[in-house]
């Protein structure tokens, strides 16, 4: 298994000033060269065997100040906007309605005489395969780049592309991670869009409210592979400290919400300790139930019931979790109605929600839209991360994912 590590540029003069960059070279403003130094702290524990960056300005120079010595590649710059960029998106839509139209209805032209959309794809596509063929097995490759390139990445991973706007997953934030984990052709998420090195969380707004799943700190069962779904159990020890340190590296929320089941309770009740915060307790956040798999590891579980492990394993949402439990796409639907009856409750606030890893990803995959393909395109939560969904208007939409999960 390889490693790729995306992240995008530093905040630039253009991101400053709303307008449309594209291959145009904008400097790092004073916000941006301090994210990148902020960045290289975050990145100072982690090793890796190939670094490479787009060539244009913002990039390089995001590297140089993260302390990485990149090696810039054409290849990873962002879509080239020709005479659209420079420009804001009232200025594009004030000179060039009609090409604007078009575009807006699917026309896969050369965006502001540049490059098609599906033409920066294809090359998009072209330039991570390259570069996860440069990596040996075990192996750990960095690109600085951009949000567009990013997202065009991510949009065919995770099968959005086709689909009109908005998309169900937010543009990356200025020096954001995203960590691919890829053995041979597959490759799957293991985190998303993660900036907490900036040390904020995502605000709301006034339309829309920011809900932030949170996995339960490690249980007994985690350490030891057995299958607790809806089978209490205590925290290890470790599990105990996950809930305060998390407390000590998040900030404020203004709703704290739990899974009746102990291990989320407790994992809660340390993170509120100290705040002005009570956790409610709401039965409908607990853990997908597994039936008759409760209670036992992973080989006894494929020993006892193959054809049902087969059979589930390879996307069948609809069939019952060890014969007589829940179906993960109902599991996702349970999650998401509580959801957004959390988020109506509080509309424009922040809100912290401690449930379970199984849930969390199950629910994800359900709002990006992934069906059966959810277990084999996301690596699950790890134990105390936190994945944010924006709750508004709109819809639902993922903001990042698993932020703890490197």
């Amino acid at each position: 298994m390889i490693e790729i590590w995306l992240v995008r540029h530093g905040e630039s003069d253009a991101n400053v000033d709303g307008v449309w960059q594209g291959q145009s070279d904008a400097a790092l403003s004073p916000r941006g060269e301090e994210q990148a130094k902020l960045l290289g702290a975050r990145l100072s524990g982690h090793s890796f065997d190939l670094v490479v960056a787009s060539d244009l300005r913002r990039t390089t120079a995001t590297a140089a100040l993260a302390g990485l010595a990149a090696e810039p590649l054409p290849a990873f710059r962002e879509l080239d906007l020709g005479r659209w960029e420079g420009l804001t998106s009232a200025e594009v839509m004030a000179r060039y309605p009609d090409e604007m139209r078009a575009l807006m209805t699917g026309e896969d032209l050369p965006i502001g005489g540049g490059e098609t959309w599906r033409g920066f794809c294809a090359r998009v596509d072209a330039a991570v395969d390259e570069l996860a063929g440069r990596l040996r097995d075990g192996e750990r490759g960095l690109v600085v780049t951009h949000g567009g390139l990013i997202g065009a990445y991510l949009s065919g991973l995770l099968r959005f592309r086709a689909r009109s706007r908005p998309w169900p997953v937010e543009h990356p934030h200025n020096t954001a991670l995203t960590v691919i984990a890829a053995e041979g052709a597959a490759r799957r998420v293991r985190v998303l869009n993660d900036a907490t090195h900036l040390a904020a969380a995502p605000p709301a707004g006034p339309h829309d409210t920011v809900i932030g799943l949170t996995r339960h700190g490690e249980s007994e069962a985690n350490r030891h592979d057995v299958w607790h779904g809806v089978t209490d159990g205590p925290l290890s020890p470790g599990g105990r400290r996950q809930g305060a340190e998390l407390a000590a590296r998040y900030d404020a929320v203004e709703h704290v919400y739990t899974s009746h089941l102990q291990r989320a309770r407790l994992t809660a009740a340390a993170f509120a300790a100290g705040r002005a915060v009570e956790p409610m307790v709401r039965p409908d956040l607990h853990e997908i139930d597994f039936g008759a798999w409760e209670g036992l590891t992973t080989g006894e579980i494929q020993d006892r019931f193959p054809d049902e492990w087969a059979a589930t394993h390879e996307g069948g949402l609809d069939l019952p979790r060890g014969k007589t439990g829940e179906t993960v796409a109902g599991a996702a639907a349970r999650l998401r109605r509580a959801v957004e009856e959390i988020a109506a409750a509080h509309p424009g606030e922040r809100v912290l929600v401690f449930t379970h890893g199984g849930i969390i990803r199950a629910c994800v995959g359900s709002v990006i839209g992934l069906g059966p393909a959810t277990r084999v395109l996301l690596e699950g939560p790890v134990n105390a991360s936190v994945t944010h969904l924006r709750v508004g208007e709109r819809g639902t939409a993922v903001v990042d994912y698993n932020l703890g999960g490197v």
